[in-house]
């Protein structure tokens, strides 16, 4: 599934916080720069990168981005054209993916 499926139907938080948004590099940089020109400064969406070069964001954000939301400025105006470039995953297979801290000796 990608962000342009999964934003045409109505997705909850309980079903959100256990999805995750995966994205290229290219677009973390795209949705910095849409948030840094139309974003609310108090409420910016941090990409965190992943051991495969990718990047993912939560995707229990998705319930803040309609009107009145508090990403709804900087969702607003993202190229909606890129959504399918987005993957839409289970928590379950992106968290392995997250970093590891080193282990001190």
């Amino acid at each position: 599934m990608t962000l342009a499926d999964l934003i045409t139907q109505p997705v909850s938080y309980t079903d959100a916080k256990d999805l995750a948004l995966v994205f290229s590099p290219e677009l973390a940089a795209q949705l910095a720069a849409v948030q840094a020109e139309h974003g609310n400064p108090r409420h910016v969406a941090s990409p965190v990168p992943l051991t495969d070069g990718q990047l993912m964001l939560c995707a229990d954000l998705l319930t803040e981005v309609g009107p009145g939301g508090i990403y709804s400025g900087g969702f607003a105006h993202l190229p909606a054209e890129l959504f399918p470039s987005v993957e839409v995953l289970p928590m379950s297979e992106v968290l392995p993916l997250l970093p590891q801290p080193e282990e001190e000796i």
